[in-house]
C-alpha cells in the first residue's frame, strides 16, 4: 500500500537505541517505521534488554539493576533512545551512574523521572487525568494519576504479561487505560471524579453532622454548668455573652467606685483629717501632732546618742595611744643601762672590727671617744613621759564627761521611745474605733469585686465554646452546600464523535478481524465483545479470562495489540494512539511457531498499512519479508546468570 494511505506520524516511533560501555564504546540498533522490526538472536543476546532500554528511557522509576538487570547495569554507563513524538525528534538518555539515576535527559536537559509522565503526556496530547483509587468511585478514598506508564504497559508486552492486560495491574487502572485508548477517558474520568467528589463530600457531611451533634450537646451542657456555678444568665449566642459581660462590667465599676469613696474616707482618718461625717465622740485631734513631735525628738535623741558614743570611743582610743607611748618611753629608759654594757664588735658604717679593750677614758665612748653623760641620755625620755601623763589626765577627764553625757542621752532616748509607744497605742486604738464601721463594708465590697472579676474570666471560655459550636454549624452548612452543588452538576459532556458503545464495538470488530483466520485452530469459534459500562472483554457469553486457555489468551492479546495499531484510523484523535508496539518473545504458552509467524506477518502488514511501528524479539528464525520485516541480528551474547 502506498505511503499516501498511511496514517500521520502521530504517536511514538523509535529510531535508534544506544548502549554506552564503560570504555566509551557503544552498541547501537536502528529501527524503521511502517514495518515490523525483529530483534533476532540466541538466549542472552540482549534482545529483551533492548526493549527494556526503550522502556527505561520512557520513564521507568526503578533502579538500573531492577530495570535492566545486573549484567547490563555493570557493563554500561548510559543508555539512550532516539525517537519521534508526533513527528518531533527527541533523544532520551538515562545515566546508570550514581547521582543521575532519577533523571531523564531530554535532548540533554534533565527532567526528574517523577515529572516525565506529565511531559510526555503533554507532547502526545493525551489527557493527564487522575482516577479514583478503586473500582467504585463512591468508596475510593483518594485519586491517583493515570500516568503514561500505565498505558505503556499495554503496548509493551513483556514476557510476564502475555496472559494478562498488564503485569500486576489493578482492575480500576485497566479500565481507565482501555477508556483512554478508546478515546472516552475524559468523559468517563470526569463522571468517576464527580462520583468520587460527591462521595467524599457526603463523607465530610456525615462527619460534620456527627461533630455538630456532639458539639451542640456538649455546648449546652458546658455553658449551663459554667453559668450555674457562677450564677450567670444562660447564654445561647455570642450576643447574649456580650450583653451579660457588659452588665457585669457595669456592676463591677459601681462597686469599685463605692470602694474608692470608702478608701478616701479611711485615708482621711488615718492621716488625722476629719472624716466627711465629722469626728467621732472622744477623739483627741492633738494625738497625731503629739506623736509627730515625740517621733522628731526621738530621732534627734537617737542621733545624739550615736554621736556621743562615737566621741567617747575616740577619746578612749586616744588614751590607749598615750598610755602605749608612756610605756615605750619607760622601756627606753630601762634599756639605756642594759645596752651601755654591751661592747660594739663591728663598725656599723664600714663593718671593720672594733676592739672593746682598746684604751679609752672611763667617761668616754670607746668607739668615737666622745664624753658620755648618763643624765643627758635619760633626760629627754623623762620629759616626754611627764608630757604624755599630763595629756592622759586630760583625756581621762574628757572621757568621763562624755560618758556622763552619753548616759543622759540614752536615758532621754528611752523616755522618748516609751512616750512614742504610748502615743502610738492610743492613736491606733482611737483610729481603730474610727475605722471599725468601715471594715465590714470594705470587706463586703472586696468580696463583690472578686466575685464579679471571677465571672468576667468565664466569659472568654463561654465565648470559645459557642464559637466552636458556630464553627461546627458553619462546617455542616458548607459540607451540605458542597453536596448539593455536586449533586446539581450536569453530567459530563459526551465524548466528541462516537459514543462509548460504538467505540468498544469498533475495537472489538478490529480484534475479531484479526482472530477470524485462527478460529478452529488456536482461537475458539466465538467473537470478542466489550461491555462499555465496565470495559469487560467477553468471548462469546463469558469473560475472556474464563473462556480462554493459555494459548488462546496469547492470541487474544496479540489481537488486542493489533487493534491498537488501527485506533486512529478506526476512531479519532480522542484516542491515546501510541503507534508503537513492543512485543517481547510472542512465542508463549506452547503456541505453535507457524501460528506466531502468521501473526507476525499480519502485524507487519498492519504496520505498513497504518505507518506505525512494531518491535518484537524472538530466538527462532523470523519470517522473511524484506518489504515489511526488518531483521536485526543481535551480536552480543552475555553469560547466563
Amino acid at each position: 500500500m502506498s505511503q499516501l494511505t498511511r496514517s500521520t506520524d502521530r504517536g511514538i516511533r523509535i529510531s535508534k537505541v544506544r548502549l554506552v560501555h564503560q570504555s566509551g564504546e557503544f552498541d547501537e540498533y536502528n529501527f524503521e517505521s511502517g514495518m515490523l522490526n525483529i530483534l533476532y538472536g540466541v538466549r542472552n543476546s540482549s534482545k529483551s534488554t533492548t526493549l527494556r532500554v526503550i522502556d527505561y528511557c520512557l520513564g521507568d522509576r526503578d533502579n538500573p539493576v531492577g530495570a535492566l538487570g545486573a549484567a547490563v547495569a555493570d557493563e554500561y554507563v548510559e543508555v539512550s533512545t532516539e525517537l519521534r513524538i508526533d513527528g518531533r525528534s527527541y533523544t532520551l538518555s538515562r545515566s546508570l551512574t550514581h547521582g543521575r539515576m532519577n533523571k531523564v535527559a531530554i535532548n540533554n536537559e534533565d527532567v526528574l523521572v517523577s515529572d516525565f509522565s506529565d511531559w510526555i503526556l503533554g507532547e502526545l496530547g493525551w489527557p493527564n487525568l487522575h482516577i479514583p483509587l478503586g473500582l467504585n468511585p463512591a468508596t475510593a478514598t483518594q485519586l491517583t494519576p493515570l500516568s503514561f506508564r500505565n498505558t505503556l504497559r499495554h503496548i509493551h508486552r513483556n514476557e510476564e504479561s502475555w496472559i494478562s492486560f498488564a503485569n500486576k495491574e489493578q482492575e480500576f487502572t485497566r479500565r481507565a487505560v482501555v477508556s483512554q485508548l478508546l478515546g472516552f477517558a475524559r468523559t468517563r474520568t470526569a463522571d468517576a471524579k464527580k462520583e468520587f467528589d460527591l462521595a467524599q463530600a457526603k463523607r465530610r457531611l456525615d462527619e460534620a453532622q456527627a461533630v455538630d451533634r456532639e458539639v451542640q450537646e456538649s455546648t449546652v451542657q458546658a455553658v449551663a454548668a459554667v453559668s450555674e456555678s457562677l450564677q450567670l444568665p444562660l447564654a445561647r449566642s455570642s450576643a447574649h455573652v456580650a450583653a451579660a459581660r457588659q452588665e457585669v462590667l457595669t456592676e463591677l465599676e459601681t462597686v469599685r467606685r463605692r470602694r474608692r469613696q470608702l478608701t478616701t474616707e479611711i485615708q482621711s482618718i488615718t492621716e488625722g483629717r476629719s472624716a466627711p461625717t465629722g469626728n467621732p465622740a472622744g477623739y483627741d485631734p492633738t494625738l497625731t501632732s503629739a506623736y509627730s513631735d515625740v517621733t522628731r525628738q526621738l530621732k534627734q535623741a537617737t542621733e545624739e546618742v550615736a554621736a556621743l558614743a562615737e566621741v567617747l570611743e575616740e577619746h578612749r582610743r586616744s588614751a590607749r595611744t598615750v598610755t602605749a607611748e608612756i610605756g615605750r618611753m619607760e622601756r627606753l629608759i630601762s634599756s639605756i643601762g642594759v645596752f651601755d654594757t654591751l661592747p660594739v664588735r663591728q663598725c656599723p658604717a664600714c663593718e671593720q672590727a672594733v676592739d672593746p679593750h682598746r684604751h679609752h677614758a672611763e667617761d668616754s665612748c670607746y668607739v668615737c671617744f666622745q664624753t658620755v653623760d648618763d643624765d643627758k641620755r635619760k633626760r629627754r625620755a623623762e620629759i616626754e613621759i611627764r608630757s604624755l601623763r599630763s595629756e592622759l589626765e586630760d583625756l581621762d577627764e574628757v572621757t568621763a564627761r562624755t560618758g556622763d553625757d552619753l548616759e543622759s542621752a540614752r536615758a532621754l532616748q528611752g523616755e522618748l521611745q516609751s512616750r512614742q509607744t504610748e502615743l502610738a497605742q492610743r492613736l491606733n486604738e482611737e483610729r481603730a474605733a474610727q475605722l471599725a464601721p468601715f471594715v465590714a463594708t470594705l470587706e463586703e465590697l472586696s468580696a463583690q469585686i472578686a466575685r464579679l472579676e471571677h465571672k468576667l474570666t468565664a466569659f472568654p471560655a463561654i465565648q470559645a465554646i459557642l464559637a466552636r459550636r458556630d464553627q461546627a454549624r458553619h462546617a455542616l452548612v458548607f459540607a451540605q452546600h458542597a453536596v448539593d452543588e455536586l449533586g446539581n452538576q450536569l453530567p459530563a459532556s459526551q465524548t466528541t464523535g462516537r459514543s462509548a458503545v460504538d467505540r468498544c464495538s469498533v475495537f472489538a470488530d478490529r480484534m475479531n478481524s484479526f482472530l477470524s483466520e485462527f478460529q478452529g485452530d488456536v482461537w475458539v469459534r466465538s467473537d470478542v465483545s466489550i461491555r462499555h459500562s465496565d470495559l469487560t472483554f467477553y468471548v462469546g457469553t463469558r469473560p475472556w479470562d474464563q473462556a480462554l486457555g493459555a494459548e488462546a489468551k496469547v492470541l487474544f492479546f496479540l489481537a488486542y495489540s493489533y487493534a491498537t495499531l488501527f485506533l486512529e484510523r478506526d476512531l479519532d484523535r480522542e484516542c491515546a494512539f501510541a503507534g508503537l508496539l513492543l512485543l517481547d518473545n510472542p512465542y508463549q504458552q506452547g503456541i505453535d511457531q507457524n501460528v506466531v509467524r502468521r501473526v507476525l506477518m499480519k502485524l507487519a502488514e498492519a504496520a505498513e498499512e497504518t505507518g506505525t511501528q512494531v518491535i518484537s524479539t524472538q530466538a527462532v528464525t523470523p519470517p522473511k519479508d524484506p518489504r515489511r520485516i526488518r531483521e536485526i541480528t543481535m551480536p552480543t551474547v552475555y553469560a547466563a546468570p
